[in-house]
């Protein structure tokens, strides 16, 4: 009777959730050998079990070749040695199109045993560019950018959802334990157990700042608040503020009230300003905000004290 707690567990669990439909078995029991998997840790589950978010994103369109997909993993199995490597995959192609690339391979060699987790782990980093070259798209830098092609085939094309990455295990008795066992339901449910066999890569479009494109028209919707147009102005002459627009209808009330657009270097800083002002209502205003040059969208954190009140509100605009 020497069956590892945590196998019981996974058993149990994976009973409870599939009953007598075998298609609903998380792990896939009958195929995966005594509940071996390989769990994610650290910040990488932080990120997308407790936050709903990706492990980490690129922008190809800003990409500087350092980019990593980094992430660690815990061996999960009732026999801890039962481990003899890690194959680890990119999914080329997409729809019914799609092939395993093999990118890497981990030996158990370098698991560590120190504590830091119950049971054997390893950090794991891939490198962007041989992501990228596993693809089959070109991985050469020109100018200190990748060919518009690969930025296209990331962003637009078929990695448009994230580039999906697979790790298989080899076990010692020469069975494997491969990724295509591991559904998506009960187990990514789980802190303890969610997969690390499964991961997606997300793909993110990125465009240069280009001031020309922001005056128009948009529809402003405030949180909480109300929705009205705003005509969105440039005012170039500002010393030191290039990029200062105007709103001729902040807050619906038909006032002015300007921001300074910083221009960014990738998708991460595309920061905007709004320096402390008066309003003509009067009113006194100050916050922070973002946008995304790609999309035309402006969002807009406000701070707004006026009327004897003070009015803490997010304005997000996009062009009518």
């Amino acid at each position: 009777m020497k069956k590892n707690y945590l196998l019981f567990l996974i058993a149990i669990f994976a009973v409870v959730i599939s009953c007598t439909d075998k298609s609903l078995d998380p792990l896939q029991f009958d195929k995966v050998k005594k509940g071996t998997i390989l769990a994610l840790r650290g910040a990488a589950l932080d990120a997308v079990y407790n936050n709903g978010a990706p492990i980490t994103v690129a922008a190809p369109g800003a990409a500087t070749g350092n980019e990593t997909f980094d992430f660690d993993a815990e061996y999960l199995a009732s026999d801890i040695n039962s481990l003899a490597s890690v194959d680890i995959y990119v999914l080329k192609g997409s729809g019914a199109n799609i092939s395993k690339v093999l990118l890497t391979n981990v030996p158990f060699s370098q698991f560590k045993n120190d504590g830091t987790y119950p049971r054997p782990w390893v950090s794991i980093s891939l490198k962007f560019v041989d992501i990228v070259a596993k693809l089959g798209l070109d991985n050469t830098f020109t100018n200190g950018k990748l060919p518009q092609a690969t930025v296209d085939a990331l962003v637009k094309g078929d990695y448009k959802f994230g580039v999906n990455i697979q790790c298989d295990l080899n076990l010692v008795d020469g069975t494997k334990v491969l990724a295509s066992d591991i559904v998506s339901q009960g187990l990514f449910g789980s802190n303890q157990f969610y997969p690390a066999m499964r991961l997606n890569y997300p793909m993110i479009g990125y465009c240069a700042f280009d001031p020309s494109t922001w005056p128009g028209t948009y529809v402003s919707v405030e949180t909480p608040g109300s929705t009205e147009d705003n005509v969105l102005t440039r005012d170039p002459d500002q010393v030191n503020f290039p990029n200062r627009m105007h709103l001729d209808n902040f807050w619906g009330d038909g006032v002015d009230a300007y921001f300074d657009m910083i221009p960014s270097t990738n998708p991460f800083d595309q920061n905007i300003v709004i320096p402390a002002q008066t309003t003509a209502d009067p009113g006194d205003l100050t916050g922070t905000g973002t946008y995304d040059q790609c999309l035309g969208t402006i969002t807009l954190k406000c701070k707004y004290v006026a009327f004897g009140g003070t009015y803490n509100f997010v304005y997000s605009l996009s062009l009518k």
